[in-house]
């Protein structure tokens, strides 16, 4: 039987910042865009007992909780740590997938009793990076990370084969992962409220109103989930992207805007082994249209000369209010070959003698 752990650092950027400035800590402490057109990306759990979440509008955040402390994301920190978190887990398993900065899944069979493992990596990591993690270990990667989620934040939660459906079955139906807030409403509109009202539909049922997903949130629900673990995985694209305080209306300005999120995602890359060929420029207008031009090159492109020529495909009348770049279509680089120097023994005794 597999054994799959899932690991979560809680409220991550916030918990950072908590850790940087112990003032911070007990307090309702927000991370996202401070405009008026801002998002918060994480909330610590102070603020979110005032219903504080991720991706609602700072505007709304600030009438929820008007004592609360709002901080602009810091990413290069926020990866910094997570780094940090990756080298004590990954001394435990070679297979392990990572999920954004603040998630990841590991494949743990190859120990005949994984809770004291599980239990070590938890204790770890609080002690050698002062983070709280949820950790979840089950048979399989959506169990695991059901098992995380129960009982948040500072989990540690174990779900065995003969307790899954037990645990399942009172579970809220937005639980499964792939429910999001649409879907949930959807299904509530028929009577599904909890993960026992979703065993009522047959398949046939799931995948009409899923497609092909579907079928996998069939089984999901149901605790069978045979997706493996993934341990190398180039990514499909990689990007930043932010809603600007107020409209643009002329290329230079805008253009200032795409040069600097441009140089902070090929920083990002610097150190990958992995080069992207395709360069995409998003547009969001005032009136919330989205356009988006891109372009292929060579991995050794200038892309900075490429924005420019994207840049000049767009028009600005009409108020821009968010900028957005992108790498994607990635390669593979090389890998580094050494040249072996040769020296004839006679000249390597040379060598020796002179230190």
């Amino acid at each position: 039987m597999k054994k799959i752990l899932h690991l979560d650092l809680d409220a991550f950027f916030a918990s950072v910042e908590q850790l940087d400035d112990p003032r911070l800590r007990g307090k309702p402490v927000i991370v996202g865009g401070r405009g008026k057109r801002g998002v918060v990306s994480t909330c610590s759990y102070e603020a979110r007992a005032y219903g504080v979440r991720s991706a609602m509008p700072t505007v709304m955040a600030r009438k929820l909780c008007p004592d609360g402390i709002f901080l602009p994301v810091r990413y290069s920190r926020y990866t910094d740590k997570s780094t940090e978190v990756r080298r004590i887990f990954t001394a435990y398993s070679e297979r392990f997938e990572t999920v954004g900065l603040d998630e990841a899944y590991l494949d743990v069979s190859h120990y005949e009793n994984a809770i004291p493992i599980a239990r070590e990596i938890k204790r770890r990591i609080h002690d050698e990076t002062g983070l709280v993690c949820s950790i979840g270990l089950s048979y399989n990667k959506s169990m695991a990370k059901i098992a995380s989620d129960l009982k948040k934040p500072d989990a540690f939660v174990v779900i065995r084969p003969e307790q899954a459906l037990d645990i399942l079955k009172g579970l809220p139906i937005g639980t499964l992962h792939g429910i999001g807030k649409k879907s949930r409403e959807r299904l509530e509109s028929i009577g599904v409220f909890t993960v026992s009202d979703f065993w009522r539909l047959s398949l046939n049922e799931v995948v009409q109103m899923f497609g092909k997903f579907g079928h996998t949130l069939y089984h999901q629900a149901r605790g069978k989930d045979d997706r493996e673990i993934v341990t190398e995985r180039s990514p499909k694209s990689h990007g930043r992207e932010t809603t600007l305080p107020e409209d643009l209306f002329d290329r230079e300005t805008v253009a200032q805007v795409a040069r600097k999120l441009l140089a902070e995602v090929q920083s990002d890359l610097t150190d990958a082994e992995i080069k992207p060929q395709t360069l995409t420029l998003k547009i969001r207008y005032a009136d919330f249209t989205l356009r988006s031009k891109q372009r292929t090159d060579r991995p050794d492109t200038d892309w900075p000369e490429i924005m420019e020529e994207l840049l000049d495909t767009f028009d600005y009348t009409a108020g821009i209010r968010l900028v957005g770049v992108s790498f994607s279509n990635f390669v593979q680089l090389p890998a580094k070959v050494y040249e072996q120097l040769s020296l004839p023994l006679g000249d390597l005794a040379q060598v020796d003698d002179q230190r």
